[in-house]
């Protein structure tokens, strides 16, 4: 009865690692290898992963901006003692990413979708982001009013495709 037990268990176990390790068929036409290491990572290993990027977003169609990567420093308002981010040069080559539907878009004005007004923001954190949470359509709505100072978290998909996590609008001075 021993001997059947481990025999099965062995089998079993042959079995996985017969399914789990690739033909070379697969081996010959497989993905890139930065492709199978973005399907082989998890959500979460993945999510820890992700690249900011800060400067001026513009609309590049109906779910994507283009931006290129610039400077950005935080400096403080006259005497006022309020935060405010400065976008310099060039740090990179220009960047189109796409968003879904579980976008976070934060803005500084209070009423989502509208420009801000002007000092004091209402919505924007100690770090002077933007903190009102609104919808994916007012992010849009915004990159139609013209370009936006931003700053953006974002994921290589597995088609490679930069996929954005988290757009925050900065203030300015």
């Amino acid at each position: 009865m021993r001997s059947t037990l481990t025999g099965a268990a062995a089998g079993l176990a042959l079995a996985f690692t017969a399914t789990a390790s690739p033909t070379a068929a697969q081996a010959t036409t497989a993905r890139p290898a930065a492709a199978q290491a973005a399907i082989a990572r998890p959500a979460a290993a993945s999510a820890a992963k992700a690249k900011v990027v800060y400067g001026w977003a513009v609309r590049s169609g109906d779910s994507a901006l283009s931006m290129t990567p610039r400077k950005a420093r935080r400096t403080e308002l006259g005497e006022s003692g309020q935060l405010a981010w400065e976008l310099g040069g060039k740090t990179g080559a220009k960047l189109k990413i796409r968003y879904t539907g579980r976008l976070d878009f934060r803005q500084v004005n209070k009423k989502c979708g509208k420009p801000p007004a002007g000092y004091p923001y209402d919505t924007s954190d100690k770090q002077a982001l933007g903190t009102k949470k609104c919808l994916p359509s007012h992010l849009l709505t915004r990159l139609k009013q013209g370009a936006l100072p931003v700053r953006v978290e974002y994921n290589a998909a597995p088609s490679g495709r930069l996929v954005a996590v988290k757009v925050q609008e900065l203030v300015l001075p």
